[in-house]
């Protein structure tokens, strides 16, 4: 009835818009900066800073359960990047986020001691707090674009905490683990363009429907996925950074890195594989339809899922081998994480193998995600203690640790007993869990590899068993060495506050197991798309039985045989070879064949860039060598042509000083002409006005002689009259005669004389003089030409 009305709940969810989840990234942003700036006056106001900063971090985080306890709670940045920044918290983010809060603050708390007598502190605590902002924001982020960012940051921003001894094997674990972070950074970016370049969108959500109706290859597009987040996952192969990084960076960040960093792999894994290439369709209610069931069958995603079951087979059993094999503490730590993310790795494999069915399988990993994050933060950060004094963690070096830390003695035995799967502590629960799930994928299928895979996952928590007794037994058990034992073994009180929160949740959640997996398991698997049945099943379970206890009790009998064979045998004595390891028989190769392979490329282009040089100055000489001859040649004719050049400027400068002579002389005549001719207009002005003088006395005595005749015409009468009117008429026609002559020789002298104001040089016939003075020029030069030759 209660899981009836969780479903009825799960079924009628709202969307809630809050600023909880960027107010989770930004106040460790925020305490960073203020950590800074603190450590830069005083150490103890720094230390208080980020330790509040973790506090409220956790306390903002804490205050978004009953938010997503009503639904997923959502807020964003539009415009970031384009694509912009998005928030999305359900209830399986928030578990994730609760736990990064909560083991953050315990392990900065632990690391204001640690860290008291270590180099750049103030460094160490802003980077701390800048990769918690980083962390968070993978596991709150709404869309794969979002979380691509963030993850790429906490890559970029632990690189940091990992170097940070700046010793040689610390900056090379750092460089392995940058290499190796971008280029699974890269993987995902890929998968992100292909996938929104195939459907538009990026939400992490159920998407198989417009996966399938795309023309989006799936199994390339989860590879890319599973590849890039497999690299932080610590997944063979890709585990390499992990032995090499966790041993070198200071403890507390160790064990944020082995506890939470890790999981942020594993949450990608989760949300790819289980969630967006997974239809929309197969949500509670649709577990009894068997054609969907059928259907379901030929999903993407189950068949990815077989191939991580055998991937997490294969890393927990190879992590566990390695861990066996070492002496250092925090190396076989280190592998032991490689190891337990296999067991994680296993769980989401045969979850989505099963499909709406693999409940089990997400349970089971989800849940040993916490524990692990517990019993592993837990381990580093005891170990870390014990290095505070010792600064040696070799367990051939350091012994005898009973005696004098007592205290973390007996919390290392409660995480052992939890990682060991003991029953009443918590590692019991979530590997019974696992267990049931790879019996149910064996089962479903009736598969034969499966059976075998359960057969090593069994063994392997032997193995388990096995390194843990190891490595107790030499911190622990035997004398303190004397170059230890003066050693003062007194820590500050967050020490022991922190190792024993860790070591009592440890005891809570093992002997309590139902609350952790009702209260947080369940209520995370409800945004998945698994059928109600396979929940109810979960609500139903009873890890307290004898079947299960009697699967604990053969582990415990095969460890003992094991450990007790390797020990008679000097089994952990034993060193592996260098080239005995993944980076030497397939990394070094890899990147040898790809070096090669682009130096012999590279040289070949280069070859065939010089050999064109080549050819190209061969062709170039070639073609100066016709220039320069081109060249002397137009200068041998210019030499040439020069010296005829130049007497033809002789002669032309010859003619033009002849020219300039012949100009003088004819402009020293010229202006004589227009002297005479000036002369010339004076006598004609006197002659015309002389002229006019006998004119007008001619006129007078005409005008006399005309009177005298009048007198004589009216003395003589009638008689007269008509003598005179003869007269007249010969008068008249005198007249007429006088005046035709005196106009044409009026008319003949205007023609000849002009106006006097016109008889001046200016004025002149310019034509006819012109054309007498080129006459007169063209005959002197060729006078003058003619006797220079």
């Amino acid at each position: 009835m209660m899981f009836a009305a969780a479903q009825e709940v799960h079924a009628t969810t709202e969307f809630v818009t809050s600023m909880l989840p960027l107010a989770a990234v930004g106040i460790p942003l925020a305490g960073s900066v203020a950590t800074f700036l603190f450590g830069l006056h005083a150490g103890k106001l720094r230390n208080a800073c980020a330790v509040i900063t973790t506090l409220l971090t956790l306390v903002v985080v804490l205050f978004m359960y009953p938010l997503v306890v009503r639904g997923p709670v959502t807020w964003g940045i539009a415009g970031v990047l384009q694509f912009g920044i998005y928030f999305q918290v359900d209830f399986f983010s928030f578990v994730f986020a609760a736990l990064m809060s909560l083991i953050w603050f315990l392990a900065t708390l632990h690391a204001t001691a640690y860290m008291a007598h270590e180099h750049a502190q103030t460094r160490f605590f802003v980077f701390l707090l800048a990769t918690l902002a980083s962390c968070l924001g993978v596991v709150l982020s709404g869309d794969l674009f979002s979380l691509f960012v963030f993850f790429e940051l906490m890559t970029l921003l632990s690189y940091v905490l990992v170097i940070h001894e700046q010793t040689r094997d610390a900056m090379h674990a750092g460089a392995v683990m940058l290499y190796l972070g971008v280029a699974g950074g890269l993987c995902l970016l890929m998968g992100v363009f292909l996938l929104y370049g195939s459907i538009g969108t990026l939400e992490i959500k159920p998407l198989h429907d417009l996966i399938a109706a795309s023309s989006l290859n799936p199994y390339v597009v989860m590879l890319l996925f599973i590849i890039g987040f497999g690299v932080k996952a610590g997944m063979i192969p890709l585990h390499i950074w992990l032995p090499k990084a966790h041993p070198v960076a200071p403890s507390p960040a160790s064990a944020l890195l082995s506890a939470l960093m890790i999981k942020a792999g594993a949450y990608g894994i989760f949300r790819v594989v289980g969630m967006i290439f997974t239809p929309q369709a197969a949500g509670a209610g649709h577990g009894d339809a068997p054609a969907l069931h059928a259907a379901l069958e030929m999903l993407p995603s189950m068949q990815v899922g077989y191939a991580i079951i055998w991937i997490g087979i294969i890393t927990m059993f190879a992590g566990a081998l390695m861990a066996l094999l070492s002496t250092a503490a925090k190396k076989i730590l280190a592998y032991s994480s490689v190891s337990q993310m296999g067991y994680i790795l296993m769980g989401i494999g045969v979850a989505a193998y099963l499909g709406m069915e693999g409940a089990m399988g997400f349970a089971g990993a989800l849940y040993h995600i916490i524990n692990h994050a517990f019993f592993k933060a837990g381990f580093f950060l005891m170990v870390g203690t014990i290095y505070m004094v010792t600064h040696e963690l070799d367990i051939t070096v350091v012994r005898g640790m009973l005696k004098k830390v007592p205290f973390v003695a007996a919390v290392f035995l409660i995480g052992f007993a939890g990682i060991g799967g003991i029953p009443g502590f918590n590692g019991y629960v979530s590997k019974t869990l696992l267990h049931h799930a790879i019996v149910e994928a064996a089962e479903h299928r009736h598969s034969i590899p499966l059976f075998v895979a359960e057969k090593i996952f069994t063994v392997t928590s032997a193995m388990t068993l096995c390194y843990f007794t190891k490595l107790f037994r030499g911190l622990f058990l035997g004398q303190v060495p004397d170059r230890f034992a003066k050693k003062s073994y007194r820590y500050a009180w967050p020490v022991y506050t922190v190792l024993g929160v860790f070591g009592a949740v440890i005891l809570a959640i093992g002997l309590f197991p139902h609350f952790l997996l009702t209260k947080v398991v369940i209520p995370a698997a409800q945004g998945f798309t698994y059928d109600h049945h396979a929940l109810e099943h979960l609500h139903e379970i009873n890890v307290w039985n004898w079947h299960d206890v009697q699967g604990i009790l053969v582990v415990l009998a095969i460890a003992a045989v094991l450990y007790l064979a390797m020990d008679h045998y000097n089994f952990f004595a034993v060193k592996p070879p260098g080239w005995l390891s993944v980076e030497y028989l397939f990394y070094l190769p890899a990147v040898r064949f790809l070096l090669q392979t682009v130096c012999r490329a590279s040289t070949r282009f280069d070859s065939f860039v010089n050999n064109t040089y080549l050819e190209s100055s061969r062709l170039a000489r070639g073609a100066c060598r016709l220039v320069t001859s081109f060249d002397a040649s137009i200068n041998e004719a210019y030499k040439r042509s020069g010296g005829a050049v130049r007497t033809v400027a002789e002669r032309t400068g010859q003619l033009d000083g002849a020219l300039n002579q012949a100009y003088e002389k004819s402009g020293s005549l010229a202006r004589r002409l227009a002297d005479r001719t000036e002369q010339f207009d004076d006598a004609l002005n006197q002659a015309y006005e002389k002229s006019g003088g006998a004119v007008r006395r001619l006129a007078d005595r005409t005008e006399q002689l005309d009177s005298a005749l009048n007198q004589a015409y009216e003395k003589s009468g009638a008689a007269a009259r008509e003598l005179v009117r003869k007269t007249a008429d010969f008068d008249e026609a005198l007249d007429n005669a006088y005046e035709q002559t005196g106009e044409r020789s009026r008319s003949l002298w205007d023609r000849l004389r002009g106006h006097p104001s016109d008889w001046n040089i200016k004025n002149l016939n310019f034509d006819s003089l012109l054309v007498a003075l080129m006459l007169g020029l063209l005959l002197f030069i060729i006078i003058y030409y003619t006797r220079l030759n």
